[in-house]
């Protein structure tokens, strides 16, 4: 831990002494790539996980870390903020997932039960159940009040990678490298459908607000979009020029966010089903985004170990508050 630790610090130094518009416009302090982030509940801090097997906790504004949040023995793939900002879970390729007091930045909980790479985690709107997605095939929902393990979804064929909730946190959308989009029962844990079309292993999902729909991509470039409703394809968002990792959509249903390896981040209209920006940045792929919740910026997440945080009407890196 320690000699990882002052390799982290070492690179940390390393990327700040390249020139102050580096250091003040972005976050740096990851020694690997970012894997996953969320913006809190109020829009004033960030989580992000990452291949260096911490946690790190930020200062949205003054884009500065607050807190380095160590307990995994392996890579980080995701994060979440419980509704009240002041806890969050992290899942990892140790197999589990931790509960953190982001005030102490102490471990508080840890959920086990998975046994290979816990790749994604969602959380309920109302934060009574948490869902997780996992290399050994499998989703399992937990409850967040008493940490136990309430069911576990089987069906997929090969590695899970994301889930999300919809229709109103009563079912499940998962991906997975099958190719497929599932959708689940939540109180049962049956299946309810099996949608198909991507060519290629499904990397990322995202469900709108109104949890009628939902976004998915895939190594094949391709962005599809879901009616959960109908159980059918309703449509695509052509665009990138190489595999999706990573999407999110807005508070108000009209945008999205997508995340590939062509190394950009990019803005969606989904009232037209147009693209209307690309943010250019990042050195590497582009692995994690997401929106604030004023809807007014992103953050994105890269294999190059950098956080961003973009306005969206100048397309522009944001400024640090000082």
């Amino acid at each position: 831990m320690g000699i990882r630790r002052h390799a982290i610090t070492t690179l940390t130094a390393a990327v700040l002494a390249c020139g102050p518009f580096l250091a003040h416009a972005d976050m740096v302090g990851h020694g690997a790539m970012v894997n996953g982030i969320a913006v809190s509940p109020d829009g004033q801090r960030l989580l992000s996980a990452s291949w260096d097997y911490t946690v790190r906790l930020w200062d949205l504004a003054k884009q500065s870390e607050l807190k380095v949040l160590d307990g995994h023995t392996a890579s980080v793939n995701a994060v979440v903020f419980l509704p009240d900002g002041k806890s969050a879970f992290s899942a990892s390729w140790d197999h589990s997932i931790i509960r953190w007091n982001l005030a102490s930045g102490m471990e508080t909980g840890r959920l086990s039960g998975h046994v290979n790479n816990v790749a994604g985690i969602a959380l309920s709107r109302d934060g009574r159940w948490l869902a997780s997605a996992s290399w050994d095939r499998s989703v399992k929902l937990w409850n967040v009040a008493t940490s136990r393990m309430e069911r576990s979804f089987e069906g997929h064929e090969a590695n899970v990678m994301q889930v999300a909730f919809a229709m109103n946190d009563s079912q499940l959308v998962s991906v997975a490298y099958d190719r497929s989009v599932r959708l689940w029962d939540v109180a049962s844990g049956r299946e309810l459908a099996v949608l198909t079309g991507h060519d290629s292993s499904v990397n990322a999902v995202a469900v709108a607000p109104d949890g009628k729909s939902a976004l998915t991509g895939s190594t094949d470039g391709a962005i599809k979009r879901w009616d959960l409703v109908a159980r059918r394809e309703s449509g695509s968002l052509p665009g990138h020029r190489g595999f999706i990792t990573s999407l999110a959509i807005s508070q108000d249903s009209r945008y999205a966010l997508s995340g590939g390896g062509d190394k950009l981040m990019r803005l969606w209209d989904l009232r037209e089903g147009r693209q209307l920006k690309q943010f250019a940045g990042h050195e590497k792929p582009v692995w994690s985004v997401a929106f604030t919740p004023d809807g007014k910026h992103a953050v994105s997440g890269g294999y190059d170990t950098v956080i961003k945080l973009w306005s969206l009407e100048t397309s522009l890196p944001v400024q640090p508050k000082l």
